[in-house]
């Protein structure tokens, strides 16, 4: 049976390779219910409460944006042009914008969206969002799975209850586009770099697996195998089990390459958007519909997205992606070699900024209505304090299992650089580290309430 731990020690990583072992087999929430006999009170009682909070703004949010296109709680985003792209295919005509081939989106999720549409008719974006609703949980589970490895499973609930409530997971569920699917896939694929760390069999394999699903629900997923990579030969010191990881990653991504090859005359492999995104990075940072700032680009290369991902004869305006990614390319590449340096630090640090601290979502909201600006400040205020309480864990966790703790640094660093030349905003974090840092707050509020414990200022009851 997996060792039990008071929560609110974080002492879990210190048990043997053997105890790290048993929290990756296949009945952990069999575990979970049996720890909870020696679990704090405090801690159960309070994961009660934040996840039925979580549970209840979630069913909320169902409930108000229904069967509509766009939610009206949420901004527009990419959810239009998954929606088009996925009528395209619903009508037979491929991955298509008026018959015109298009790599600008990754395929998985426009396939889904119009499998959801076959199987549920007019109903389908409600269908979506309570399918989605249900992936909540399995992203809640495996958060409860992650905190039990880090910080012991007395804390796996607090864990889960975290990622139930955490305002930008919730939001997810009700948008139609990628981030609740990539923050699944995301998650998973965090666990099974854990569980490599931990010397697990067979995750090489898991781990391409999942990160090639990944990159084909979002581009910038691309990351995920070059982090396999990295963990596996760490861990490993074994070439061929870290080549598993590339190795299945690119055979998954073969097809859509070859499709991307074959239509665009080899002009185009895996994306079409690689220059809008890093023209986007320099004149529209942020990547938002705020203020017009999307006529910055129009201005520059003649086009933006609105004129392409549409199925109507606007569309045949334009040449093909190829040749708009082409010219989007050397329009960046001229931008960005003439900015001096001073500016692409402050405009790096503006990014990291707005990509780790939302800023973005608390100044940045002029096309919101009062009631809308209020929510997503109150929401990034909440996110700044589970932020503050995963960095909390995180320092924890280093003085624990200073190995796993670098591997969770290493990755985030590595999210944020990689992202640096593109547009950089909170949306674009959600999937990468929001499941990350909900784990991480849980193992923080553990450490605070050990600390208080230790102080006398709380009093601990434990069954």
């Amino acid at each position: 049976m997996l060792p039990q731990a008071d929560p609110s020690d974080c002492s879990h990583s210190k048990l043997s390779n053997c105890a790290r072992l048993k929290t990756w087999e296949m009945r952990p929430l069999m575990y979970s219910f049996r720890a909870a006999t020696g679990t704090n009170k405090l801690i159960i009682v309070v994961s009660g409460i934040v996840a039925g909070l979580g549970i209840a703004l979630r069913i909320g949010l169902i409930c108000m944006s229904a069967n509509l296109p766009v939610s009206p709680v949420s901004g527009t985003g990419d959810q239009v042009r998954y929606e088009t792209l996925a009528q395209s295919v619903f009508e037979g005509k491929g991955l298509t914008y008026e018959g015109q081939p298009t790599a600008l989106r990754p395929p998985l999720y426009p396939l889904l969206l119009a499998a959801s549409h076959l199987v549920f008719g007019a109903k389908y974006y409600l269908a979506t969002r309570l399918i989605q609703f249900l992936l909540g949980f399995a992203l809640a589970y495996l958060s409860l799975l992650l905190t039990a490895r880090l910080f012991g499973m007395g804390a796996a609930p607090l864990g889960a209850a975290i990622a139930l409530a955490f305002p930008t997971l919730s939001l997810t569920i009700i948008e139609l586009q990628t981030e609740l699917l990539t923050s699944l896939l995301v998650a998973l694929f965090l666990c099974l770099s854990i569980a490599t760390a931990d010397q697990v069999e067979g995750t090489e394999s898991a781990m391409g697996l999942v990160s090639g699903v990944a990159a084909l629900t979002r581009f910038n997923c691309a990351l995920l195998p070059i982090m396999g990579v990295i963990v596996s030969l760490w861990f490993r010191r074994n070439l061929p089990k870290t080549l598993t990881v590339a190795i299945i990653a690119s055979l998954l991504l073969a097809p859509w390459i070859i499709r991307n090859a074959i239509v665009f005359k080899g002009q185009v492999l895996f994306s079409s958007h690689g220059g809008i995104n890093l023209l986007e990075g320099i004149l529209t940072p942020q990547g938002r519909a705020q203020a017009n700032v999307e006529q910055a680009v129009k201005k520059t290369v003649g086009w933006e997205h609105t004129d392409i991902e549409i199925n109507s004869p606007h569309r045949l305006n334009y040449p093909s992606e190829a040749k708009l990614d082409r010219q989007a390319m050397a329009a960046a590449i001229t931008a960005w070699t003439s900015l001096k340096t001073v500016s692409a630090l402050r405009l790096f640090a503006l990014k990291v900024m707005w990509f780790c601290l939302s800023i973005d979502q608390f100044l940045d909201t002029s096309s919101f209505s009062n009631r809308l600006k209020i929510v997503r400040k109150l929401g990034v205020i909440t996110y700044w304090s589970f932020l503050a309480l995963a960095i909390v864990g995180w320092r924890k966790l280093f003085q624990m299992d200073r190995k796993v703790s670098l591997v969770i640094a290493i990755y985030a660093l590595w999210i944020i650089v990689a992202h640096l030349p593109f547009v950089m905003n909170t949306r674009l974090r959600i999937p990468f580290l929001d499941f990350l840092i909900g784990t991480l707050a849980a193992g923080g509020i553990c450490t605070l309430l050990k600390s208080w414990k230790e102080r006398g200022a709380t009093k601990v009851f434990i069954l």
